[in-house]
Order: structure tokens, then C-alpha cells, then sequence
């Protein structure tokens, strides 16, 4: 006898490794997406939860990069910079200016 409907395998529900990547999917949507909770999360389609997690990530990923960004100029800014000085002295007048008494010697 041959069976009603040609099916090549047989789904009988989810498997569990498919159950531990919602359960995860889930406790990220409801830690750092505001306002969702499980509820909302269990009945939302599987391509709207993705959608967040996948612009949630891209925001993130925008986030350390700008971050990096920031760190390497103040990297730059730190190497680059000495100071700034108003006016220049020399050893020779610095010495005179002291022998002159216009800095005080003490």
C-alpha cells in the first residue's frame, strides 16, 4: 500500500537545538529591545523578530565602530600634540632675563 502523501521526511515539531536559538533570540529581544515582552515576542512572525535582531546588531556594530573611531583620534590627538607655547626662549636669554632680575631666581 502506498502512502497518501509523498513526504520525504517527517516534521514533527521543533527540534531541540532550533528550541535552545528561540530561547535565546527571545531573552535578547525582551533584555534590549524596549517594551517587548515574551508574549509579544512567542506571536510575532519569525521574519519581524529577525528583522529586530538583525538591525539591533547593526546598530551595535555602528556603535563600537564609531567608538573605535573616537579612540584611535584621541590616540593621534595625544601622540601629535606637545602643547603650545605663546612665545619661544631661548637658553642663552633665559639666562640673561635671570641675570637681569626680570625672573626671579629662588
Amino acid at each position: 500500500m502506498r502512502p497518501f502523501f509523498l513526504l520525504t521526511s517527517a516534521f514533527f515539531g521543533l527540534t531541540s537545538e532550533y528550541k535552545v536559538l528561540l530561547l535565546e533570540e527571545i531573552y535578547i529581544c525582551t533584555q534590549y529591545l524596549k517594551g517587548m515582552t515574551y508574549s509579544d515576542i512567542m506571536v510575532m512572525p519569525t521574519y519581524e523578530r529577525r528583522y529586530f535582531l538583525g538591525m539591533l546588531t547593526k546598530e551595535a556594530r555602528e556603535k563600537q565602530e564609531e567608538a573605535e573611531k573616537f579612540k584611535e583620534e584621541m590616540q593621534n590627538k595625544a601622540k601629535g600634540s606637545k602643547g603650545q607655547r605663546s612665545t619661544r626662549i631661548t637658553g642663552e636669554s633665559l639666562k640673561n632675563k635671570m641675570k637681569s632680575g626680570e625672573i626671579p631666581t629662588t
